[in-house]
C-alpha cells in the first residue's frame, strides 16, 4: 500500500513539473525576455571586482530637481540621476533613437498615478562601480517615445541609479560640498554633529517619518522627486485649501506619454516640517489620490545625511545643511508639454482668471501657426511667461 501511494505521489509530482515546464516554454515563446550585459562606470574609472576596504567619493550637481553626476554608458560619456526612491539597482531610459541596437524590449501594461499606460522594458545585468566600489545586480531599461528637442533635458539625464546600487558602505550624502562619500562598512560611523532619524526599510524602499504642521507622515526618502519638498496624500487640504495655498488642476507630475488628467491638487509654499530636531520650511504638494507620501529633494537638500543600508535595520542620520538657501516660490499659471508635435496644457492655476483648460492644444500664437520649426520657440516663450494676456493664443 505504501509503495502504491509513493508511486501515485511520484506521478503527480512529475505531472506537476511537466505542467510548469510547458507553461514556461509557452510564456517565453510568446513573451521573449532577453538578458543583456550592460556596463556602467562612474567617473570613468575602471571597475574593481574585489571585496576590498575602500573610501571613495562621487561629486554631483544638484540642479534643484535631481542629483546628477557623470558616468559612462555603453562606452560613451553620459549622466546619471541618483534616485533613492527607485527600488532597483539601475533603470536606464532610452528612446528608439538612443537605445543600443542589440537591446530588445517587450511591452507590459503598468498602472501609474494617473492612468494605465503601456511601456516597453527589458532586463539587464548591470555592473555599477567607481574606482573602488563595485556592485552587480539585475536592473531594467525602459523605452520611451522620442523626447522633443525643446524640453530642457535629454532622455539620458533620466538614467536612474537606485538606492540599492550604492548600499555597500556607509554613505555620506553631503549637500554642503555636493558629493557622496563612501566609507567601508566595517568601520564605525562618525556621526559627530548628526542626529539619528527614525526610518524603516520596507518593500526595498527607505521610509522616513517627518512631522508636517505637527502631524507625523510616513514618506519615501526620494531624491528623485524634485517637484516639491513633499508630495502628500491630503484630501482635506485639497477640499479646503488655506488662504496662501495655490490650487491647481491637471497633472502634478510630468505627463507620461503626453497623458493629461484633471485632478485637483494644492501647492502650499512655506510649510513647516520637522526632522532631526530641526524645523525647516519648504513647499508641499497635497494630492487626493496617492499611493504613498514622498519627501523630495527640496526638503532633503536642506540637510546633510548619513545612510547606512548595511545595518539591519538601516540607520539614518541628518544635520541641517549649512548652506541653507531655499529658492523663493513662484506660482506657475500654466505648465506646458510637447507631445507628438503638439503644444498642450498640462496644468493650470485655478484662481478665477483661467482662460484655458487642461488638455487644450495651442494651435497658434499671435497669428503664427504652431509648426515643427517653431514649436520649441513658443514652448520656451510661453513657459517663461506667467502672464499670457499679451498673447493672442488660439487653442483646439
Amino acid at each position: 500500500m505504501k509503495k502504491k501511494t509513493k508511486r501515485v505521489l511520484r506521478i503527480i509530482l512529475i505531472a506537476f513539473l511537466a505542467i510548469i515546464v510547458v507553461s514556461c516554454a509557452v510564456f517565453f515563446y510568446y513573451f521573449p525576455v532577453r538578458l543583456y550585459f550592460h556596463t556602467l562606470k562612474v567617473n570613468t574609472k575602471e571597475i574593481v571586482e574585489a571585496d576590498i576596504l575602500f573610501d571613495d567619493t562621487i561629486h554631483f550637481k544638484n540642479n534643484g530637481q535631481h542629483i546628477v553626476f557623470k558616468a559612462e554608458l555603453n562606452g560613451k560619456p553620459d549622466s546619471l540621476i541618483y534616485d533613492t526612491g527607485d527600488n532597483s539597482i539601475i533603470t536606464l531610459m532610452y528612446t528608439p533613437g538612443t537605445r543600443p541596437k542589440e537591446m530588445k524590449f517587450y511591452r507590459v501594461r503598468v498602472t501609474g498615478f494617473e492612468k494605465k499606460s503601456s511601456v516597453k522594458i527589458t532586463t539587464l545585468y548591470a555592473k555599477v562601480g567607481t574606482e573602488k566600489i563595485y556592485n552587480t545586480e539585475i536592473g531594467q531599461a525602459v523605452l520611451f517615445p522620442e523626447q522633443p528637442l525643446c524640453e530642457n533635458y535629454t532622455i539620458s539625464d533620466h538614467h536612474l541609479l537606485g538606492l540599492e546600487s550604492l548600499n555597500i558602505g556607509h554613505e555620506f550624502l553631503d549637500f554642503t560640498n555636493s558629493e557622496i562619500r563612501f566609507v567601508n562598512y566595517k568601520e564605525p560611523i562618525d556621526t559627530t554633529g548628526f542626529v539619528p532619524v527614525k526610518c524603516t526599510y520596507e518593500q526595498r524602499v527607505l521610509w522616513v517619518y517627518p512631522q508636517i504642521n505637527g502631524v507625523e507622515y510616513k514618506c519615501i526618502f526620494d531624491t528623485g522627486n524634485g517637484r516639491a519638498g513633499f508630495v502628500l496624500k491630503g484630501e482635506q487640504r485639497v477640499e479646503n485649501p488655506k488662504t496662501n495655498d495655490y490650487v491647481y488642476e491637471g497633472s502634478y507630475g510630468t505627463g507620461i506619454n503626453g497623458q493629461t488628467n484633471k485632478q485637483r491638487f494644492v501647492d502650499a509654499p512655506n510649510e513647516r516640517f520637522s526632522i532631526a530636531e530641526a524645523d525647516k520650511e519648504t513647499d508641499i504638494i497635497y494630492v487626493k489620490n496617492l499611493p504613498h507620501n514622498n519627501m523630495g529633494l527640496k526638503a532633503i537638500s536642506q540637510f546633510d545625511w548619513i545612510i547606512s543600508m548595511v545595518s539591519d535595520p538601516p540607520k539614518l542620520y541628518a544635520k541641517p545643511h549649512i548652506n541653507n538657501e531655499v529658492n523663493p516660490y513662484h506660482a506657475v499659471r500654466y505648465k506646458l508639454i510637447v507631445d507628438n508635435g503638439k503644444l498642450k496644457i498640462l496644468t493650470r492655476l485655478i484662481d478665477g482668471n483661467e482662460s484655458f483648460k487642461v488638455g487644450d492644444r495651442i494651435v497658434s500664437v499671435n497669428g503664427d501657426k504652431i509648426t515643427e520649426e517653431n514649436i520649441c520657440y513658443y514652448f520656451d516663450l510661453l513657459s517663461e511667461s506667467n502672464d499670457w494676456s499679451g498673447f493672442d493664443i488660439k487653442v483646439k
